[in-house]
């Protein structure tokens, strides 16, 4: 059995946070500011790569289809999740304490 971790298409992400309670690992986060040129009013959702563990529990959270599965071969000579990308400035979420989602 393979490695595994989600990744979002940007393009696809609308920035609706519907994504963001349904990961325990707390690894998807919506970016501080919205990148230049971005179509869509709000900003995107990014995979923090190093809280991922590829439970894949969001990936049906998504109405755009914008998080997919990334595998990686069983006999890989080195993981690209050893490697994370750097990790992008993003807002922090309010999950436990008052006024929070409540929900993880």
């Amino acid at each position: 059995m393979g490695q595994s971790m989600v990744a979002i298409i940007e393009a696809d992400c609308t920035g609706c946070d519907l994504c963001i309670p349904h990961c325990p690992f707390e690894a998807l986060l919506p970016l501080l500011h919205s990148p230049e040129g971005r179509e869509k009013p709000k900003r995107p959702v990014v995979v923090v790569e190093e809280q991922c563990v590829g439970c894949l529990s969001c990936i049906g959270s998504c109405p755009t289809q914008a998080l997919h599965e990334v595998k990686t071969p069983p006999k890989a000579e080195s993981s690209p999740l050893l490697k994370p990308s750097p990790r992008p400035a993003t807002e922090v979420v309010n999950r436990w304490k008052k006024g929070g989602l409540r929900w993880a």
